[in-house]
C-alpha cells in the first residue's frame, strides 16, 4: 500500500561492516539537442514526486518506489554520500553507481559490467563523504541521454518499423530501471587540515520530506516507459578507487510513471541500443538535391 510520497529516498544498508547512506531525487532535465553544457542540461530545481510503498511486517516487510515523471530527460541525483568501515579511518570511499533499464546479472560482486545485457557505457565512482551532490543523466562512456514517454497501449503491438527503432512492447517489465551500487575505496592521503568556506555544491535537500501520506494525495500518472534519446556527453576519468573485497552489490528496482499533467516530448525513446543508432543516423542523414 502507498505509506507517503516524498521529494528524496534515503537509502541506507551495512556490507561486510561497512555502512552506505545517500539520498536519491529524480528530476527534469534538458535535451542534450539543445542544452549542450553538460551542468545547465543536468540541472533540475524541482524534484520528482516519489510514491514509497510498503508490504508485510516483520520480516516479511518489504518497501517498493515508484517515480512520477514528465516525459522527456530524466536526472538522477545522488547526495549526502556517506560510506564508513567499522573502527577504520584509513581510507577515502566511493559509490559505483550505474543505471540499467533491464535487471542486471553478475559473475561476481566486483564486476562491474552485466554478462547478460548491453549497457551504454560503464560505471560511474562517486567521491563520498565530500557533501556534495552528482547529477547523472546517462553512464559514464555513454551515448545516449536517458528520457521516458508514456508506454504503449497494452495490446498494441509495433510495426516492425517501430521495432527497429527501439519501441518497446508494453509489459510489467516497462517502466522499471535498475540502479546498481557498489563500493569503492583508496588509501587516505593525510593533508593539512583546510577550513571550508562554502558547500561546493552541497544541498541540503528535505532527505525524505513527506509530500503527502494517504492514497487521495496521489498524482494522476500513466505507465512510463525509459530508453535512449539523443547523443549526449559527460565528463569522465580514469577512477583511483579500487572495488572493497567482501562488499556486495546492490541493485535497487525504481517504478517510472508519466504524469497526467506533463507535456508530450517529441524526443526518441528507444528501448534498445541499436534502435537509438538507428534513429541518430536518421535525423544525421539528408536527401541530397536534385
Amino acid at each position: 500500500m502507498l505509506a507517503s510520497t516524498v521529494s528524496s529516498v534515503r537509502i541506507a544498508y551495512n556490507t561486510d561492516n561497512h555502512n552506505i547512506s545517500f539520498n536519491l531525487l529524480f528530476g527534469e532535465g534538458k535535451d542534450s539537442a539543445i542544452v549542450k553544457n553538460e551542468t545547465q542540461r543536468k540541472n533540475f530545481l524541482d524534484a520528482y514526486d516519489i510514491e514509497v510503498y510498503e508490504s508485510g511486517i516483520g520480516e516479511e516487510y518489504m518497501k517498493g518506489y515508484r517515480v512520477i515523471t514528465n516525459e522527456g530527460p530524466i536526472v538522477i541525483r545522488i547526495d549526502n554520500i556517506c560510506m564508513s568501515l567499522n573502527n577504520s579511518n584509513e581510507y577515502e570511499y566511493a559509490i559505483g553507481f550505474a543505471l540499467d533499464n533491464d535487471e542486471p546479472e553478475y559473475n561476481d560482486n566486483s564486476n562491474t559490467i552485466p554478462l547478460n545485457i548491453e549497457r551504454d557505457g560503464t560505471l560511474w565512482t562517486i567521491p563520498a563523504n565530500t557533501g556534495k551532490y552528482y547529477n547523472f543523466d546517462q553512464n559514464p562512456n555513454g551515448i545516449y541521454q536517458w528520457v521516458t514517454k508514456k508506454a504503449l497501449e497494452k495490446d498494441y503491438k509495433p510495426t516492425s518499423e517501430e521495432v527497429s527503432l527501439g519501441m518497446e512492447e508494453t509489459s510489467e517489465n516497462t517502466g522499471l530501471i535498475y540502479l546498481t551500487f557498489m563500493v569503492f575505496h583508496k588509501k587516505k592521503i593525510i593533508a593539512p587540515q583546510v577550513v571550508s568556506r562554502g558547500s561546493g555544491g552541497a544541498t541540503r535537500g528535505s532527505g525524505g520530506t513527506t509530500r503527502g501520506s494517504s492514497s487521495q494525495n496521489v498524482p494522476e500518472s500513466s505507465a512510463a516507459r525509459f530508453g535512449y534519446g539523443n547523443e549526449s556527453q559527460s565528463a569522465s576519468v580514469k577512477s583511483e578507487f579500487k572495488f572493497v573485497e567482501g562488499t556486495e552489490k546492490y541493485i535497487l528496482p525504481i517504478r517510472l510513471r508519466i504524469s497526467e499533467k506533463s507535456l508530450e516530448s517529441n524526443i526518441n525513446c528507444s528501448k534498445t541500443l541499436s534502435g537509438a543508432n538507428i534513429n541518430t543516423l536518421r535525423k544525421q542523414t539528408m536527401k541530397m538535391p536534385f
